[in-house]
């Protein structure tokens, strides 16, 4: 095996195991379309699942869409209502948006992803103007939700089936993703959310990338391509699994100098950055992702022997992130994410207790849920058999004495990549957890004992579901509903609203009354005022009137999470984790709104309270 790898000319897959069985297999398509058929299956009743979980919360109202969504979810509810209400000729409105991050003035085809919304919205308005019995909206954005993220499971047939040349891992690979808690669990918790529109991206992006390096072909490259582009596009951590592909890919290169030239591929998704209005404004184009694969493509061009394509790609690279870190928007955009990983990396994963070890940006992003650290319980809650499969595959593959495609020693280590992303935000197990079941059914292609292994496992998963509804953490509809309904029956269409950053976006949604928060953080300005926020309310009540007034709010929507303390709480994020001052905004807002000078308590309810603003005390 080692020499065979010597004598392979850099910067060349091993093609003739790329092609092994694979021609009868192509020919086969009876046995295709039967394996397409038993997916089909999966996918319907993974959708049920999901929708059975959804519709059978006690939360869940199929009359009334307030509060059904939340925080970014609210956020991308309100986009895709304005394209069910809007024809084309209007969607220009959205270029000069002036309520969702108000007073600024906002493109939101560039500041945000918004290619999620287009389809549903476009869908609901055509079934309209086609007099189709259709659901209430929110009804039909949780039927597209379900529908679109399931059709993970053909990617996942796909992927498997390419990589290990054999119709019986896609299936395996798809049943077993069918029935793993990342494959529905954040869909049904959250609703809406904008992985479940680029997921069933990224893994067909993943099947065509797997194609092309296996032969090369400008169309496989061109398609690869493209779903790359239009998960980036639709959601801004795609490029978070692009970066463990290119590092596993580089890690193969210079390790086994098996990488094919992939020119269509490195050159179409480089115009697409520049040419795609959201990618171009944020620089997409010379991130810390893209830079890697420029260099890795100009090492794969030069092919001169592994010392010097080394050489090649560590000066490049280098160059590169200097010029890419004197673009602000390059690394701004995103130094939360960088400096949640760099700070986690360096702290073991462990959150200090004090807040002032951390930086703003990590510490804004490291939280409870999505974002904490995950629990060596979470391996098994995520992965259940998928994990020792994937570890028996690669077992098996590398004590076997046979020779490995780059293709799959590039998946491989990709998926060992992801390891440590779960391990430290568990929002990540969404990726593992399909590139696992695509692993582990790779014994169904080695031996007949590992067909009946990774049987057993699928129908044990499978065993193991029920379809209770999982509980959902954000505030419930009953609360904000009358929040709303006094929202819009008692203020002015123009009137602007401040509220935290989860709850602003309900209200937008709900009331279309201008916002000045939400939790879109990928825009670097909205990540300082909230900053800015949260050192005004555990301030002076004159500090946070300031800040009110700076932003032309003329209601605050005050919630009681703003006094809970803990890790997880906005006092933390503030550090302000001590003895509050007892004249502080928060305090007064909580335990005496009746000191207040610059606010005027007019309507509470539950855990929200609405206060006027008041123009001179």
């Amino acid at each position: 095996m080692g020499s065979a790898a010597i004598e392979q000319p850099q910067g060349v897959c091993n093609r003739g195991a790329a092609r092994l069985t694979i021609d009868s297999t192509m020919n086969s398509w009876r046995r295709l379309l039967f394996c397409l058929a038993v997916v089909t299956v999966l996918f319907v009743f993974h959708v049920h699942l999901k929708t059975a979980k959804i519709f059978s919360n006690p939360t869940w109202d199929a009359q009334d869409d307030v509060g059904q969504f939340w925080s970014e979810a609210a956020f991308q509810y309100r986009f895709a209502e304005f394209f069910a209400t809007h024809p084309i000729r209007d969607w220009g409105q959205l270029s000069r948006d002036g309520v969702v991050q108000y007073p600024d003035k906002i493109d939101d085809w560039a500041e945000f992803t918004v290619a999620m919304e287009v389809p549903v919205g476009v869908l609901y308005r055509l079934g309209g103007s086609l007099a189709l019995p259709l659901p209430a909206f929110h009804v039909f954005v949780v039927w597209y939700d379900c529908l679109v993220s399931s059709l993970s499971l053909f990617g996942v047939f796909f992927l498997a089936r390419a990589l290990w040349r054999s119709d019986g891992a896609g299936v395996f690979a798809s049943a077993l993703y069918a029935a793993l808690y990342p494959s529905y669990g954040r869909t049904v918790k959250n609703l809406f959310l904008r992985e479940d529109f680029a997921i069933p991206l990224m893994i067909f992006a993943l099947f065509f990338t797997v194609r092309a390096l296996q032969n090369q072909r400008k169309r496989d490259q061109l398609l690869a391509a493209v779903f790359w582009l239009v998960a980036l596009a639709s959601w801004h951590l795609t490029q978070f699994v692009m970066a463990p592909l290119l590092v596993a890919t580089t890690l193969v290169y210079l390790g086994k100098g098996e990488t094919p030239r992939l020119t269509w591929f490195v050159l179409t998704l480089a115009a697409g950055t520049v040419l795609i209005p959201v990618l171009r404004a944020k620089h997409v184009f010379l991130s810390p992702m893209m830079c890697v694969l420029y260099a890795l493509a100009l090492a794969v061009w030069i092919n001169g022997g592994r010392k010097r394509a080394t050489l090649v790609f560590a000066g490049w690279v280098a160059g590169l992130l200097a010029l890419s870190a004197m673009l602000p928007k390059s690394y701004g955009e995103y130094a939360h994410v960088y400096q949640l990983f760099m700070y986690k990396l360096q702290l073991l994963g462990v959150k200090p207790v004090n807040p002032a070890d951390l930086p703003w940006e990590a510490r804004l992003l490291w939280e409870g849920g999505s974002f904490e650290t995950a629990p060596g319980r979470e391996f098994w809650h995520s992965l259940l058999w998928c994990g020792p499969l994937a570890l028996g595959s690669m077992g098996y593959l590398f004590t076997s004495g046979k020779r490995n495609t780059c293709a799959t020693n590039i998946f491989i280590v990709f998926t060992l990549l992801l390891v440590p992303l779960a391990w430290m935000v568990v929002r990540s197990f969404v990726f593992l957890g399909f590139a696992v079941a695509v692993v582990g059914a790779g014994l169904v292609a080695e031996r007949t004992w590992g067909k009946w292994v990774v049987f057993v496992a699928a129908v044990w998963q499978f065993a193991m579901l029920n379809f209770a509804p999982l509980k959902r953490e954000q505030a419930s509809p009953d609360e904000y509903r009358p929040i709303v309904k006094w929202l819009q029956g008692n203020t002015s269409t123009n009137a602007v609203v401040l509220a935290s950053i989860g709850d602003s976006p309900v209200f937008l949604a709900h009331t279309a009354r201008p916002i000045i928060m939400h939790s879109k953080f990928e825009n670097q300005r909205i990540r300082d005022r909230y900053r800015e926020m949260l050192a005004a309310i555990y301030g002076s009540e004159e500090q946070f009137y300031e800040f009110a007034r700076k932003y032309g709010a003329d209601y605050f929507v005050y919630d009681a999470g703003f006094t809970y303390d803990g890790q997880d709480s906005r006092r933390y994020k503030a550090d302000k984790l001590g003895p509050l001052d007892a004249h502080c905004a928060a305090l007064l807002f909580e335990n005496q709104p009746e000191q207040l000078r610059h606010f005027q308590r007019i309507m509470e309810s539950g855990r929200f309270t609405v206060f006027r603003v008041l123009t001179s005390p």
